[in-house]
């Protein structure tokens, strides 16, 4: 299950007068580390890893609580967790450098590459990325279905493409191409689909190639089409509402049985390190990514207001550009990617009024990332004066 987080509560105290003059070496990182348990223990997640890159380039990780409850392991901040939807920001990253290199064009459209797919001549690449394409979203199809053992084995399956293929086009659209808004993941399949065949290479090799490597994200890799390169922290599932089968999991249970599967890819495939994740955000919002044209068209964000739904404390504005949300907190911006893939819910933003990246990883799916973040943004601004600047009216 790849979806976009959406839960939000007030954040936590902390004690401003703990703040760093600019002369200390590094953030205050029992600050840091205090209000990263209290967090996370009202989030009701074993583990949290929080990351922070400062405008400077020192970066700064935190890890809390347990990765893994039936081995009694506990998180650590080199642990490589699901990415899952900001694997999107990575896809996007890759499409971005093939505009950049003439590989591929915004106004090319669905039909160029896949000449059967229905209404893909309405269907453009910026559709797909910015998810104005009304394609419905077919992984929610595979989690929803009523029989327990039919999705089991849907969401576990090990899928051809054109299998997938098969899928993004059975369901239709919510709207007419350009003419509205929905998260779906179908689009990020396609994208994936469209560089494979603008290249003739594989997904994975791109990524490494493109994205991975030069931002020197060596721990980072696509979910089952490359070897792995750590033990990644368990993912734990309690009830989620709206969902039939969560009962499964009883208070709390391990989602590990269910995360075999190669369908989420380009969409939400991707596992690494916080580390890592800070190198390639930095990578992309200081230039070094693609053109600046083309980071100029991620962050040219339309009207995402679903994407604020059913929080207690609203988003005061959530839009959503190519392959980049920027979502307005009461006292800060974020600019990144964000998102739940089963046990695991996962961040990665970029706060434009201090130059700070910030990386978030809650071992429990359906976890309150705003939260948290409510809780860390404030707790950061205090913990150094060069992060000052991102909390603020």
């Amino acid at each position: 299950m790849n979806v976009v987080s959406t839960s939000a509560l007030p954040g936590l105290a902390f004690p401003a007068a703990v703040a760093l003059s600019a002369c200390e070496p590094g953030p205050d990182r029992q600050l840091l580390e205090s209000t990263l348990d209290a967090a996370r223990e009202a989030a009701g997640a074993p583990g949290a890893i929080f990351g922070v890159r400062l405008p400077d380039g020192e970066t700064e990780l935190v890890a809390s609580g347990i990765s893994d409850l039936e081995a009694d392991r506990r998180i650590r901040k080199s642990d490589p967790y699901f990415h899952g939807p900001i694997t999107k920001r990575f896809t996007a990253t890759l499409i971005m450098q093939m505009v950049d290199d003439g590989a591929l064009d915004l106004a090319a459209t669905v039909s160029d590459f896949l000449p059967d797919f229905p209404r893909g001549h309405e269907i453009t690449i910026r559709h797909l990325l910015q998810q104005t394409s009304g394609l419905k979203d077919f992984y929610l199809y595979f989690y929803m279905r009523p029989e327990r053992d039919e999705m089991i084995d849907l969401v576990t399956r090990e899928w051809t493409q054109d299998e997938l293929i098969a899928y993004a086009d059975r369901f239709g659209h919510w709207f007419d191409p350009g003419t509205g808004w929905d998260y779906s993941s179908t689009n990020y399949f396609l994208l994936g689909v469209l560089a494979e065949r603008a290249t003739d290479r594989s997904l994975a090799s791109l990524l490494r190639d493109r994205v991975f490597d030069p931002a020197s994200a060596t721990s980072t890799w696509l979910h089952e089409y490359e070897a792995t390169r750590g033990q990644r922290s368990t993912g734990y599932l309690g009830f989620v509402e709206g969902w039939p089968h969560s009962e499964m999991f009883g208070d709390l249970a391990s989602t590990r049985e269910l995360e075999s599967s190669n369908a989420e890819w380009a969409a939400g495939g991707a596992v690494g390190t916080a580390s890592d994740a800070l190198s390639t955000m930095a990578s992309l919002m200081e230039g070094r990514s693609t053109s600046s044209q083309s980071l100029s068209d991620m962050t040219d964000f339309v009207d995402a207001a679903s994407l604020g739904a059913e929080s207690a404390v609203p988003d005061l504005e959530s839009r959503y550009g190519l392959g980049l949300m920027r979502i307005v907190r009461s006292g800060y911006e974020l600019i990144g990617h964000g998102g739940i893939f089963l046990g695991h819910t996962a961040g990665l933003w970029h706060l434009p009024d201090c130059g700070v990246t910030v990386s978030l990883y809650l071992n429990r799916g359906f976890a309150p990332q705003r939260d948290v973040l409510d809780a860390m943004i404030p707790a950061l601004a205090a913990a150094d004066a060069r992060a000052a600047g991102c909390f603020g009216a």
